[in-house]
């Protein structure tokens, strides 16, 4: 039975590798065993961990997802239906899982990753020749409203499978092609923000590159099919400096007993460790079944050993602390887990999460802003629930965001089932409109920060934090928060038509005053809510009452 089992799945997985050849299945006799042992297991019941009522489903695979900021689910991969509506390899949802009607660019092939843009439009890589209508060979560009961007005209001559976006708006490309908007390149490649090709940026890889991850300090990782990566020896990973040069320090090499061992998905804790996954027994010449993890100079972290079954396709960071994985295994840590399971920061297996994705795999992870876990792939069930190639799990805990600043120093404290972010942008403004670049943020215990400001009075912060996940880790997009100054109050004094104060207001934000009654400060209700002029305010209270009133004013930041 176990023969006929292995002889079965090694057949559906010979179609899986050609319909998705960045999905990590190189052999078929070892995947076929793994898929044989999946069928022998029996299936985990869900412990604390339960799907939402998300359930758009797709009619075929996913590959991609992506969040934009106002929380709306961008999807990619191999389906044409999504939600019941036809959608051709692309699609966009709204929080609840209905399918936005007005977005439907259509690709003519399979869609592999998504990045989202600080300006949101949308990167969109694949297999493709055409998208939105107009001809886009494997890589185009989106406008938020879905119209295809005609000043993009970047094309790769074949797959393209990560996006990795830059600090300074260049995009790092991934995947088996040989030319990159007409200039050669092999199997990675650079673009500038206009989609024209980095002429400087030409490290080459002579194998496929499926995964990409960004530093804080600009050096880029690399994990595919490769042998060679810069013109050095880098066995399926390395580390390339800014400038495109392999950073020589950098090599810790994988193995396996298969004759292609893989990296399919990479990424970068807060600490600056690094996750890796993929199908390998071997990693920094340590014994690692298909995970691992490394230090930031490289060197094998040798407390971190959890083991899965099979290939480890998508990592997905939570604030916390806690990693996300998603693949093609029926064990994980030495436990029972159908192709999604949690793990503790030093890489214990978290045994209250275990939803089950069942019956073939999960390739892609993401991590919403409010800590739901957005979940697609190859399956039929996520957490006992019907849900086809696409769904979401309720967050475990409460995800932490707070934004505070004064005129000299912003905090971005984050913490909980919140999605962890690589990189911070900080901005500020006076209108709620324009805003004017601050800076990165620096990481501090619990967050991000970034002191040696000169704000003015009435500005209002805006912080965005960019985020992986998808694929291989190949997608990106980017979760924001902004606050706006607590109002300085100006004046003060009763007239005749009561008690009355006025304060300073940040054009656009949304002022909340409230008043609570009593010798003690208790229940607060609101007296009125404005929307500030960027000049003085003046609130008046009619009715003041006899006794002691307690006054504040809440601000909210502009839209």
């Amino acid at each position: 039975m176990k023969t006929l089992l292995g002889l079965v799945s090694g057949l559906q997985l010979l179609v899986l590798r050609k319909q998705r050849p960045g999905f990590g299945i190189r052999s078929s006799i070892s995947s076929a065993f793994a898929f044989s042992t999946l069928l022998a297991l029996p299936l985990v019941s869900v412990r604390g961990q339960t799907a939402d009522d998300f359930n758009p489903g797709a009619d075929n695979r996913v590959y991609a997802t992506a969040v934009q900021p106002d929380g709306k689910i961008l999807v990619g991969g191999y389906f044409t239906t999504l939600g019941g509506q036809g959608r051709s390899y692309i699609g966009r949802l709204s929080s609840d899982g209905s399918v936005d009607a007005a977005f439907n660019p259509g690709a003519s092939a399979e869609v592999e990753c998504l990045a989202v843009q600080s300006d949101g439009r949308i990167l969109v890589a694949g297999n493709f020749k055409m998208l939105g209508g107009q001809s886009c060979n494997k890589l185009g560009r989106l406008m938020p409203d879905g119209v295809i961007d005609a000043s993009f005209s970047s094309a790769a001559d074949s797959v393209v499978y990560c996006l990795a976006i830059q600090a300074d708006g260049k995009v790092v490309v991934g995947g088996c092609f040989t030319m990159l908007g007409a200039q050669k390149r092999s199997n990675i490649g650079r673009l500038n923000a206009d989609g024209s090709v980095d002429m400087s940026f030409n490290p080459g890889a002579n194998g496929c590159v499926e995964s990409l991850a960004m530093q804080a300090d600009g050096r880029i990782l690399v994990g595919g099919f490769f042998t060679v990566l810069g013109g050095k020896s880098r066995p399926c990973i390395g580390r390339l400096n800014s400038d495109g040069t392999i950073d020589p320090a950098f090599n810790p090499g994988i193995a396996g007993p298969m004759s292609f061992p893989y990296v399919s998905s990479l990424a970068v804790q807060a600490d600056g460790k690094i996750l890796v996954g993929g199908s390998f027994t071997s990693l920094g010449g340590q014994s690692r079944t298909n995970i691992g993890r490394l230090n930031a100079d490289g060197s094998p972290d040798l407390l971190f050993n959890p083991g899965a079954g099979g290939p480890v396709a998508s990592f997905g960071i939570q604030a916390d602390g806690s990693i996300l994985v998603g693949g093609f295994f029926a064990t994980f840590g030495g436990q029972n887990r159908w192709n999604i399971a949690r793990l503790f920061q030093d890489g214990s297996l978290d045994t209250s999460f275990a939803p089950a994705a069942t019956p073939s795999y999960v390739s892609a992870l993401a991590v919403q802003a409010d800590g739901r876990i957005l979940v697609g792939g190859w399956f039929t069930t996520l957490a006992d629930q019907g849900r086809s190639n696409l769904g979401r799990l309720n967050n475990s805990g409460s995800p932490n965001d707070s934004l505070v600043f004064d005129n000299s120093t912003v905090s971005w404290l984050r913490g909980g089932t919140a999605p962890e972010v690589g990189r911070t942008a900080l901005d500020y403004s006076t209108n709620g409109i324009d805003w004017i670049a601050l800076g990165p943020g620096a990481r501090i215990a619990g967050g991000w920060q970034l002191s040696g400001l000169s704000l003015p009075a009435q500005a209002a912060v805006r912080a965005r934090g960019f985020v992986t996940g998808g694929s291989g880790n190949g997608s990106s997009w980017f979760v924001e928060t902004r606050a706006v100054t607590p109002p300085k109050l100006a004046a003060l004094g009763v007239g005749t038509n009561g008690f009355r104060f006025t304060f300073e207001s940040v054009a656009g934000a949304t002022y909340v005053t409230e008043t609570c009654d009593g010798p003690v400060a208790g229940t607060w209700n609101t007296l009125e809510q404005r929307t500030g002029a960027g000049a003085l305010e003046t609130v008046a209270d009619p009715s003041p009452g006899g006794g002691t009133r307690f006054y504040r004013v809440r601000a909210a930041p502009p839209p």
